[in-house]
């Protein structure tokens, strides 16, 4: 088997993912990780058995065995490092959202589609078997004409006024958050599985707490009130191209809720569900006979679904999974010019555009066209 050079810039929780991924599959070696903290990059190095550290990515950048570089850096980070990947002539994997709008992420998709290099968004959800399973159905007209499509991604981990993290602030994590972070999972989902387009939004945001607690960074210092000027909830309405409908209501601050992704779509012979909590489960929706529950294993899967499956019979997939297939995938197609499953930059983009369409119905309280 043919094996590939590896590069990763931040390693942070996300890093950490995919770092992990990449020694699964076996046939890739991190040859080098990029971490500004030296101490903390050196145990990094020392836990994984990493050859090389460098404090400043463009040191990676240089380095002739790289192959594939892994950004998993902060959002506002992204524009700026995944172009310089691309300069250096290095294949690329991005953590999402893309950029922080779609000005930038037009720049790097034309930068991609001139390069012919590989070019990838970690939109990580499309990469489970049963998400693929769904695709394949849908193309082969199995629930009919589809009419609607609906779902949520709903979060608790900034329910409460003291709840913090960098992404609250605009000026650090971009304009939109619940959207942008999580929502953006969803419209992906979307978009992949009916293979159109979100042609047109209304948007409705709300910032439940206006005002959160930082915590202090210094010995001594106090934790210091902010305005918060980002969304910790969305209820979002869509149209797509074709004419189907969609809602999508999206939340950082909906108690009990950890990973509550799910997304349903409804045709006209039957309609299929996929909830991230119950990954390994689609369930199918009849009228005039039983509903069904598909549980993933290989020999129930369409071809889509096998393709993407790397958990025996009998065992569960998880998230770790669709990571590992999602890293396989864009692997494969550069060794192997296989085909590709994973979100591009034109993918990204396009999730961008829908972002900052939400954004604009927002403020301006009406439905608003998805920019070309």
């Amino acid at each position: 088997m043919k094996h590939i050079g590896v590069g990763i810039i931040g390693i942070g929780n996300i890093g950490r993912a995919h770092l992990e991924a990449v020694r699964r599959l076996g046939y890739a070696e991190i040859r080098g990780i990029s971490v500004r903290d030296e101490s903390r990059g050196r145990a990094i190095c020392e836990d994984f058995a990493i050859a090389r550290l460098h404090t400043d990515y463009r040191g990676l950048l240089a380095d002739p065995s790289i192959e594939v570089v892994h950004n998993c850096t902060p959002n506002p980070e992204h524009f700026r490092i995944n172009r310089d990947i691309m300069a250096a002539g290095k294949h690329i994997i991005s953590e999402k959202p893309l950029t922080l709008d779609s000005s930038q992420s037009l720049v790097l998709r034309d930068l991609a589609n001139a390069s012919g290099l590989v070019h990838a968004v970690n939109f990580v959800y499309r990469h489970h078997a049963l998400v693929q399973h769904l695709r394949g159905m849908i193309e082969a007209g199995e629930l009919g004409a589809i009419h609607s499509v609906s779902g949520s991604y709903l979060q608790d981990w900034l329910l409460y006024e003291g709840d913090y993290n960098w992404r609250i602030e605009a000026g650090l994590g971009g304009p939109s958050r619940a959207m942008a972070d999580i929502g953006s999972h969803w419209i992906d989902l979307a978009q992949f599985l009916l293979g159109r387009n979100v042609a047109e939004v209304c948007a409705d945001f709300a910032t439940i707490h206006p005002r959160r607690a930082r915590p202090a960074s210094g010995q001594g210092a106090k934790a210091a009130m902010i305005e918060v000027d980002t969304e910790d909830y969305a209820a979002v309405l869509l149209r797509f191209e074709g004419g189907a409908r969609g809602s999508l209501a999206v939340s950082q601050v909906s108690a009990g809720n950890k990973l509550g992704l799910w997304i349903q779509v409804d045709g006209s012979k039957a309609s299929a569900r996929w909830e991230q909590e119950r990954a390994h489960e689609l369930w199918i929706g009849h009228r005039d006979a039983p509903n069904e529950r598909l549980v993933s294993h290989p020999g129930l899967l369409n071809t889509r679904g096998k393709a993407c499956a790397s958990v025996e019979a009998g065992r569960v997939e998880r998230w770790p999974e669709a990571q590992k297939s999602m890293v396989n995938s864009v692997y494969q197609t550069i060794l192997e010019s296989a085909s590709p499953s994973f979100a591009d930059f034109a993918a990204a983009h396009r999730v961008q555009l829908v972002i900052d369409a939400c954004l604009a119905s927002e403020r301006g309280r009406a439905w608003k066209m998805v920019g070309g």
